[in-house]
């Protein structure tokens, strides 16, 4: 009876930790795909442009016949590691002066969407450290809105960034 109850535990817990059902199959529809783009920067100036693609439960989706691309560069699907806590998504480590962000998602091998980060649409830019200060208690800007149209669900793209305002 105890093995029973320990089996059924295991199940949960791995059933909530896992990827999307979405994951295991092509995608024809865009509205099943919710799209947050969130760019992160910590006091070391470690930066990262996560691009997390979830079902409508919050599941992590890697997409199977689709692909993210950020500045001509194919990103892995794979765990953030600047300021999210390991959360699952395409991440994207961008060069020290990159600062304007296109970003492709296919969802599958024929259907795609193109968006632009800049400051013409909400997106400020990196801030640089204009000393070599070692900050304690360091001042983040936060910020997030939503671009619109899209195909995907409630027809947007969710954009958060914090970043160092050095």
């Amino acid at each position: 009876m105890k093995a029973k109850y320990i089996l059924i535990l295991i199940a949960i817990i791995s059933t909530s930790c896992s990827k999307s059902v979405l994951s295991d199959m092509e995608i024809t529809d865009p509205h099943l795909l919710k799209v947050k783009v969130k760019i992160e920067q910590n006091v070391h100036d470690e930066r990262e442009v996560q691009v997390f693609i979830r079902d409508r439960n919050n599941r992590p989706i890697d997409l199977l016949a689709g692909k993210v691309i950020v500045n001509e560069y194919m990103v892995p699907f794979d765990r953030a590691e600047v300021n999210a806590a390991g959360a699952r998504g395409y991440i994207y480590q961008p060069c020290m002066d990159e600062q304007i962000f296109k970003i492709t998602i296919y969802w599958n091998s024929y259907d795609s969407h193109t968006f632009i980060l800049s400051p013409q649409n909400g997106w400020p830019g990196f801030r640089y450290p204009d000393c070599s200060c070692n900050y304690n208690d360091p001042d983040y800007i936060y910020d997030s809105y939503s671009l619109k149209p899209a195909p995907f669900y409630d027809h947007e793209i969710d954009i958060v960034y914090n970043i160092i305002n050095w």
